[in-house]
């Protein structure tokens, strides 16, 4: 009884955390491990106990209302022996599978219920233990039906404290060594933590693209044209107003204070996120003015090139290979200039997305990864392209030599997610695996 009291409070002192978190939801796709420890007790023909239990698991989110489960876990189960003859335990290892239910999916406080199916292998310890047949690994075998409910508890996008418990209808009569006639069921009650994998570090624009910097810019700014935070202050001046006009009818004192202090928290949201914006205006006029710079150099240096690679451009393949020689020489000015000269003057011909690829090799092999994940970039935007597998791959080298592994990941991904085939589908894996 002792044990099922701290499971009890254990449960109780989830609950108290309900109002000091906020909401989090989570989305399909998520990953999660935990642990939990509790007491299981045995409903058969006899007095029985509780018992502990421990049990380790992984959850994963089918879509924000349904997740699925599948535990291993460690038990005992204790009473007396049939007649009186003494006490006995049974030593439990289980392993289930169940799929559960959500009811409150978009809250913090999220009750379920699940069912499921598991097997167990069992130990019986006690007065007749030598009468039980067909042991195996020393013990037995059998199998249960699971029915029960539970809460999930989101402490922060990755942490969250669950309680659950379940009744356990098994296919034998053997847990206790008393044969009545029925099969044997038992009460689990559980406690623990499950800790979710990274929640959603990729950010995509509504077509599945990564977010670049000018797109970063642009959400921010559309954010704030949309006037969320605007429309949210002008909801609480208007309760403001309407408090000055019936404050003796609506609101009180504490109402008004907890307006004001909320208005105030808002206005320091939005000073702090035109600062957000000033900087990255900032940041993106810095990078206009080096990439304008880098422009003048490569005009610069092409027309010197210009005069000394002699390019006859009216022959598109001569120009191509000659563009390629001077890639492979390690020629990498030649090259951009070459490819360069081919897309200016041959937009849409069906090797021009060949052109940019090489083109963001060129940079790749200078150093500049900034560069060359634009030229990679305009090689995705093209409509059929030979390159695009190839492309995902050396964006996602620039963004590892960048020191931004997520997008790197997300660059592998999209490889092996969309050319399962590729010839680069195990290298990616590779660099993936790495991060």
């Amino acid at each position: 009884m002792q044990q099922y009291r701290w499971a009890i409070h254990s449960i109780a002192l989830c609950l108290m955390f309900i109002s000091n978190v906020s909401g989090q939801m989570l989305t399909a796709g998520r990953f999660g491990l935990g642990l939990n420890t509790g007491v299981q007790k045995i409903y058969c023909e006899d007095p029985s106990k509780y018992g502990f239990g421990i049990e380790t698991y992984a959850k994963y989110h089918i879509s924000q209302r349904f997740f699925a489960n599948i535990a291993f876990g460690y038990g005992t189960l204790t009473g007396s022996a049939p007649n009186n003859t003494g006490n006995y335990h049974t030593d439990l290892i289980t392993i289930d599978a169940k799929g559960a239910i959500k009811f409150l999916p978009e809250s913090n406080f999220a009750p379920y219920g699940y069912a499921g199916l598991g097997v167990f292998h069992f130990s019986y310890h006690g007065p007749g233990s030598s009468a039980l047949p067909g042991r195996y690994l020393g013990g037995y075998f059998d199998a249960s039906l699971i029915m029960g409910v539970g809460i999930e508890i989101m402490m922060n996008p990755n942490l969250a404290l669950d309680s659950h418990v379940d009744y356990r209808i098994t296919t034998g009569d053997d847990l206790n060594n008393h044969h009545g006639g029925a099969s044997d069921a038992y009460l689990n009650v559980r406690t623990g933590i499950t800790y979710y994998l990274s929640s959603n570090p990729i950010i995509r624009s509504s077509g599945g693209e990564p977010i670049t910097e000018n797109s970063a810019l642009d959400e921010i700014s559309a954010e704030d044209s949309s006037g969320s935070a605007d429309d949210e202050l002008n909801s609480l001046l208007e309760g403001l107003d309407s408090y000055n006009e019936t404050a003796t009818a609506n609101m009180n004192m504490e109402e008004y204070i907890r307006l004001k202090s909320r208005i105030d928290q808002l206005n320091d949201a939005i000073r702090q996120k035109e600062l957000e914006i000033e900087e990255l205006k900032a940041q993106l006029d810095i990078r206009k003015e080096k990439i304008a710079e880098l422009e003048k150099n490569l005009k610069s240096r092409g027309g010197e090139l210009a005069a000394s690679l002699d390019a006859d451009l009216t022959d598109f393949a001569a120009s191509y290979e000659k563009a390629l020689q001077h890639y492979y020489a390690r020629e990498f000015d030649a090259a951009i200039y070459l490819f360069n000269s081919l897309l200016e003057t041959n937009p849409n011909h069906k090797l021009s997305s060949n052109c940019q690829y090489w083109i963001g090799e060129s940079y790749f092999g200078q150093g500049d990864y900034r560069m060359a994940l634009d030229a990679f970039q305009k090689v995705l935007s093209y409509p059929q392209s030979f390159k695009k597998d190839d492309a995902l791959l050396m964006m996602g080298r620039c963004y590892m030599l960048l020191g931004d592994k997520q997008t790197a990941l997300a660059m592998f991904d999209q490889l092996m997610n969309e050319y399962p085939d590729s010839e680069y589908f195990q290298k990616a894996q590779k660099y993936a695996n790495s991060l």
